[in-house]
């Protein structure tokens, strides 16, 4: 009697580091902390690759209405930030439907640890990126994106309270002080009283640098009569903005320079 060998088949098991990804989805699955490091993975792979196309096809990005703008910018968030450097460290659950994924890397420069949430979306799970706050949108969306390393102006008017609004234009540093040279005028009742703080824009949203300096009064454009203040703590790096915010309980008008060494 010939006896058949029977040979067992090898089971394949693939890992999260060395995954081969067939497409741009990651559907839901019954560990969502599993899923949304999966996705969150598949982003970074993207990004580093260059594919940025499929890279927006894993997020909810709040800034960008326009795929193409969206896509332009993620070019230039890759060429400041190093995807290849970004590892996960951890990922918990905040609830049904979001996980909090941790990671680290360089973002705009800067190495530094961060969350980035993951969502579920109509049985897919895709990073949710920035907000959708209109000051963002305007900030973010300009016909042109340029950037100033050495003067950047800015103006606004009717700046509600407690809003936050950022300069359209960006700018770069070396790490030195920013300075502000500006006007801010409430009413002849009301005294003006705005913060002024520097934020970046990195592929995450914005994050803020240092401490704000509120200015109180009113001051005008005349030469003799305008404010300047210093803002500290800001790294060497490019796409900052100033963050305006109005703390005055009328709406405020303003202007001024930012000034880099």
């Amino acid at each position: 009697m010939i006896r058949k060998l029977l040979i067992p088949l090898l089971t394949l098991t693939v890992t999260l580091g060395g995954a081969f990804y067939s497409n741009s989805t990651v559907k839901a699955s019954d560990n969502p902390e599993v899923s949304a490091k999966l996705v969150v993975q598949k982003f970074f792979d993207a990004m580093s690759e260059g594919s940025f196309a499929e890279a927006t096809e894993l997020v909810v990005d709040l800034r960008y209405p326009s795929k193409e703008k969206q896509i332009a910018k993620y070019e230039h968030y890759n060429s400041v930030s190093d995807f290849e450097s970004m590892k996960i460290i951890d990922a918990h659950t905040e609830n049904d439907s979001t996980v909090v994924v941790t990671f680290q890397g360089n973002v705009s420069g800067v190495e530094s640890k961060n969350e980035l949430y993951v969502k579920e979306f109509e049985d897919e799970w895709k990073l949710v990126l920035g907000d959708d706050d209109p000051a963002t949108v305007a900030a973010l969306n300009a016909p042109e994106f340029s950037t100033h390393a050495m003067v950047d102006y800015y103006s606004f008017t009717g700046f509600n309270y407690g809003r936050a609004h950022y300069t359209i234009n960006s700018f770069s540093t070396q790490g030195n002080a920013v300075n502000l040279i500006g006007w801010q005028y409430a009413s002849t009742d009301y005294h003006a009283n705005v913060s002024y703080q520097v934020a970046q824009d990195s592929f995450i949203g914005w994050k803020t640098f240092g401490n704000d300096t509120s200015v109180y009064g009113n001051y005008t454009s005349a030469a003799g009569d305008r404010f300047t203040i210093s803002l500290t703590g800001v790294p060497k790096g490019t796409d900052y903005h100033i963050r305006i915010v109005n703390w005055a309980p009328v709406s405020v008008d303003g202007a001024g320079n930012v000034y880099t060494n």
